[in-house]
Order: C-alpha cells, then sequence, then structure tokens
C-alpha cells in the first residue's frame, strides 16, 4: 500500500513565508549569512529536482545541519546531501554525509596522519593475519578489466601511531545496507544508482566512528547521517529508527585471551571455528567480537580445552 502524496508549494515560495523568515532570522543574526544561507539552499534545491516537493522544512533542516558543520551542499564537491525520502506524511530531506564529508571532518581534526580507502579485486586481497586477523592486500597488483570488485577497505593512522583497516566482503556491505536502509529495496535509492560509493562511505564511516578520532563536529555528522531534521533541531531516522543503535566490541586485550585458551587446542583456528559456531561470518577480526558473546566463547574455549 502506498502512501498519499502531499502536495508541497514551490520551495522558493515556502521560505519566503513568516514562519522561515522568523527561523532564519533568529539563526543568522548577521543579514548576509543570512541571503548567502538563502542562495545556496534555492541553488542547491533548483539543481536537484528529486527534493523540489519535499516538505520545505526538512530541505530547510538538512541545509541547517550542514551549515554548521560547515559542509558545503554541492553536487560537485560530494561532502554531504539532501536525499528524498516518502514518509508516511509525504516527502522530507534526509541528510547524508558523503564519503568526502567524513574524510574531510577528521582532516580538520588535525589528528589523522593517513586515510585511506579502496575498492578491493580478488588479485588484490591477500587474505586475513592468522593471528590478528588483520587484512592484507597487495595494491601494486594491477586488476583486468574483466575482474569485479570483491569488496571495499578503509584505513586511518593517527598522529600518535595508531593504526587501523576496516575490510568488508560485498556481501558484508550488501547485508549492512539491507539492514539500516528500508530504501535499499527501492530502485531509486542511491544504493542502487551508486553501490561503490555507498559502500565505501560505509566502511570510512564504521572505521572513523569505532576507531578514529571524533571532534564535536564528527560526532554531530554521525548522530544526523541519514536522518530527517525535526521543527526542533532533532534527528528523526525515517529509514531506519534503529540507526544509531551502539554494538560493543571487545577490546584488543580481551581478544589476545581467546588464542590463550586455544592455544593448545588449536590456536587461531579453534578460535574462528568457535566464532563461526556463534554466528560471526569467516575473516571476522577477533576484537569485533560483541561483548555480549565474549564470556560464552571463552567458556566454549575452555571446555575445548578441558577435552
Amino acid at each position: 500500500m502506498g502512501y498519499n502524496v502531499v502536495k508541497q508549494p514551490k520551495f522558493s515560495v515556502a521560505i519566503s513565508t513568516p514562519k522561515f523568515k522568523d527561523l532564519l532570522a533568529k539563526t543568522f543574526e548577521d543579514p548576509n549569512k543570512r541571503t548567502t544561507f538563502i542562495a545556496n539552499v534555492l541553488s542547491y534545491v533548483a539543481n536537484n529536482p528529486s527534493i523540489q516537493d519535499c516538505e520545505a522544512g526538512s530541505i530547510v533542516g538538512v541545509a541547517l545541519i550542514a551549515d554548521a558543520l560547515n559542509l558545503p551542499m554541492s553536487n560537485s564537491l560530494g561532502l554531504c546531501c539532501a536525499v528524498p525520502y516518502k514518509s508516511k506524511n509525504g516527502k522530507v530531506a534526509q541528510f547524508q554525509i558523503q564519503y568526502k564529508g567524513f574524510i574531510q571532518l577528521a582532516i580538520r581534526t588535525s589528528q589523522y596522519k593517513n586515510i585511506g580507502y579502496n575498492i578491493v579485486y580478488p588479485s588484490q586481497y591477500l587474505g586475513r593475519d592468522k593471528f590478528t586477523g588483520e587484512p592484507n592486500f597487495d595494491f601494486s597488483k594491477e586488476h583486468s578489466e574483466e575482474e569485479k570488485g570483491i569488496g571495499y577497505m578503509a584505513y586511518i593512522r593517527m598522529n600518535n601511531g595508531f593504526d587501523k583497516t576496516l575490510y568488508m566482503t560485498n556481501s558484508e556491505v550488501l547485508n549492512h545496507a539491507k539492514k539500516y536502509s528500508k530504501a535499499y529495496s527501492y530502485g531509486t535509492s542511491v544504493w542502487n544508482k551508486d553501490f561503490d560509493t555507498m559502500a565505501l562511505k560505509t566502511v570510512i564511516k564504521l572505521l572513523i566512528s569505532k576507531w578514529g578520532m571524533l571532534s564535536i563536529d564528527l560526532e554531530k555528522a554521525i548522530q544526523y547521517d541519514q536522518s530527517a531534521v525535526n521543527e526542533n533541531g532533532e534527528p528523526e531516522y525515517l529509514d531506519n529508527p534503529n540507526q544509531i543503535e551502539e554494538v560493543k566490541t571487545i577490546s584488543d586485550d580481551d581478544a589476545k585471551y581467546l588464542f590463550e585458551l586455544a592455544k593448545d587446542n588449536g590456536g587461531a583456528e579453534k578460535v574462528k571455528e568457535t566464532m563461526t559456531k556463534f554466528g560471526y561470518e569467516s575473516g571476522t577480526p577477533s576484537n569485533e567480537i560483541k561483548e555480549e558473546d565474549y564470556a560464552k566463547i571463552c567458556e566454549e574455549l575452555s571446555k575445548k580445552g578441558e577435552e
């Protein structure tokens, strides 16, 4: 059953109403900044027909978040954008950070020495380290035109020497999209239009949010990503209400302890086998085990050692 489409007034008309004039006057005390903001939003809407019939307040909300993060909404820059979403109350605009936007915000912290990302092809993937589970690649190998990518990776190195790589296979990215975006099933969704770009954004966002140094702006970007902004300036996750649900995983020291438990009974292979029994995909690093599963996995490995 489809939703009834509520016809919205043209955005250029709506933004000129007293409601939005008052809102923007309170937000931008400097009239020049206010004028620039309105001109930029009008230009963006004019160049993006897909959001022109979205509710005006949702478009303004998206633009205000982009302005607060100092990320221009521009098709050519690819830092952030407004994405239309059909809700039960009509069509609204959602705020979406693009992968270049996450990288830009990370660079601004001055804490990242290097940030890298790549589509991974079969000849470039060297498997995972048998002890740490970290993925290994050789990007000096050129892939043929016939080869199709098998996954996506992102890499960070901090100024303090810490580094981390995240690799997700095509199927893992696909499962993530299906879980966290109901719009994935729509033929017009960004996932279907540009899967590679959305996949790279996914690994970069997950890597930075879990392992990177987060500034206030990065935290805000993660919080508002894929949300519609309500009249109070708060994010609403229409596409997936559980968007910001946090999954807590074990520490590196806890992960090392698993290998200590299994060292006399199969070592790394036994740890991988036990993780598989608990529903983890082959190749998942041991430090990505959920805290809620850790005690049970330790108990299982201890029993194996006693047999």
